[in-house]
């Protein structure tokens, strides 16, 4: 999973731990893409995940002075959105099956994070390769892949067609497979075509 260079690493957490704001903005620029497909996952709502995971920054810029290691750093953020996003789908009732479906599923707060962790940084790397698509094509592939678009919605949306936005799809589809790994790939393809998260 990725992790901060080792010296640069320890050199932004200590000077993060003595409040130093530009060690928070490269902390913030390293785990908040990575955070949000976590939040996304749990709340099931793009702008709710992303209000969610700028609280959870906050909460630790607040606490800077309490972490040594960017493990911690790391943990602390990802069990700060996780009961943040519990927190927003009970006070909401949001999409009750979603909600009983990741509750159902959290085992463990341990093995649901750690399993979050690495998901959420798959799904980054994913969303990276994505940014770099052709502008059109990268649009269709975000709105389906992040928002769970059907075509004919993502059509009224950006006023092409729906078979444009097909087309692109699978051009989107094919320029990933040249990019991502095997793995990676199958496991996007598989949202983009199925759409299995919603």
């Amino acid at each position: 999973m990725d992790s901060l260079p080792e010296q640069n690493g320890l050199s932004i957490v200590s000077n993060f731990k003595a409040g130093n704001e530009g060690a928070f903005d490269q902390l913030f620029n390293h785990l908040y893409s990575p955070l949000c497909v976590f939040s996304q996952r749990i709340v099931n709502d793009h702008f709710a995940a992303e209000d969610i995971v700028q609280e959870a920054f906050v909460k630790l810029w607040e606490r800077h002075a309490d972490f040594d290691t960017f493990p911690a750093i790391r943990s602390f953020l990802y069990i700060t959105v996780k009961n943040a996003g519990f927190n927003f789908l009970e006070k909401g009732k949001v999409k009750q099956k979603h909600q009983d479906y990741v509750l159902k599923h959290d085992l463990s707060i341990e093995r649901s994070i750690l399993h979050g962790i690495i998901e959420a940084e798959v799904l980054h790397n994913i969303v990276s390769t994505i940014e770099t698509l052709p502008e059109q094509c990268q649009r269709v592939i975000k709105m389906t892949f992040l928002e769970g678009l059907k075509p004919k919605d993502i059509s009224a949306k950006l006023g092409i067609s729906v078979s444009t936005v097909n087309n692109q799809k699978m051009r989107g589809l094919s320029l990933l497979k040249e990019r991502l790994t095997q793995r990676d790939f199958l496991f996007c393809a598989a949202v983009i075509i199925h759409g299995f998260w919603k």
